[in-house]
């Protein structure tokens, strides 16, 4: 099966493990967004691989998409906790600034 047939290359696939590589690493999470729906699409349009090739380049690719995934979760995981603590912090923060509002009024 040729790539006009709908068949995708082993290159178009290393492609898209190497755009879901870079985007992961620089944390740029809309753009793996956004390569994940154009892959999800690659591979509904290619359907099923038959060729050891084709199965070889697809296994490296759910390698990386797997990686890339795990790093997002930590990445949100990491983000939940850092917003808890700021969420709890803030009435602390309230509370200073109100003395420093009201120091300010008595230095005066």
């Amino acid at each position: 099966m040729s790539e006009k047939d709908g068949q995708i290359s082993i290159k178009q696939w290393a492609r898209f493990a190497s755009a879901l590589r870079q985007y992961a690493d620089a944390q740029d999470w809309e753009n793996v967004r956004k390569v994940n729906i154009a892959l999800i699409k690659a591979l509904q349009q290619a359907g099923k691989a038959h060729d050891i090739e084709q199965k070889t380049a697809r296994a490296e690719l759910k390698r990386v998409h797997s990686q890339v995934l795990q790093e997002l979760i930590l990445a949100r995981d990491e983000l939940a906790v850092e917003m808890s603590r700021f969420k709890s912090q803030q009435p602390g923060l309230a509370a200073y600034q109100l003395t420093q509002v009201s120091g300010a009024v008595d230095d005066l």
